[in-house]
C-alpha cells in the first residue's frame, strides 16, 4: 500500500482526477438536441429567436461568470469550487 500512497499524495493523482472530472462535466450530450427542442412544439420558438436572443444571452452570461469563478478558484483552491458545482 505504500507504493500507492506515493501517487495519491503526489501531484499526478489529483491532476488526473481533476482532468477526468472536467471532461465529464463538459461533456454535454443534450446540446445537439437543444435547438430542435426549443423550436419544437413544446417551446414553440422560431430559429431566429433562438439564435438572436437565447444563445447570445447564454454565451455572454457564461463569459461574465467565467472570470469571477477563476478568481475564486485561485483564492479558495479547487475543492470548494468542485463541491459547489
Amino acid at each position: 500500500m505504500d507504493c500507492c500512497r506515493k501517487y495519491i499524495n503526489g501531484w499526478i493523482f489529483p491532476t488526473l482526477i481533476l482532468c477526468i472530472y472536467g471532461f465529464f462535466t463538459m461533456m454535454r450530450p443534450s446540446e445537439p438536441f437543444l435547438t430542435p427542442y426549443l423550436t419544437g412544439p413544446e417551446k414553440n420558438l422560431t430559429i431566429d429567436e433562438v439564435t438572436q436572443h437565447i444563445f447570445p444571452v447564454w454565451t455572454y452570461s457564461y463569459l461574465a461568470l467565467l472570470f469571477p469563478v477563476f478568481l475564486i478558484t485561485d483564492y479558495a483552491r479547487y475543492k470548494p469550487i468542485i463541491i459547489l458545482q
